[in-house]
């Protein structure tokens, strides 16, 4: 039933999928763009895009791991909440 309400935006990316092994490791964006969230599924405050990177802290897996939280560096520089499934 999930599944059916489940709206694409939590859909997450057809590219890498980030886990538990990227903690601490700086990932490029595949994704045009890629919208930083200031808490899981929360407001966007910047964007992300295609090239720039984004270091992971902390995977959501109980969330089914559609957000991960960590440092967006380029246009952002700050800490955030980006979809998961966007990189290379």
């Amino acid at each position: 039933m999930l599944a059916l309400t489940q709206s694409a935006a939590y859909a997450g990316g057809p590219y890498r999928w980030a886990h538990d092994g990227n903690i601490g490791q700086r990932l490029t964006v595949c994704a045009q763009t890629l919208e930083v969230r200031s808490s899981y599924g929360g407001s966007a405050f910047g964007r992300l895009t295609y090239g720039q990177t984004f270091t992971m802290h902390q995977n959501y897996a109980e969330f089914g791991s559609e957000y991960v939280r960590g440092f967006a560096w380029g246009d952002v520089n700050a800490e955030g909440f980006v979809q998961n499934g966007w990189f290379c």
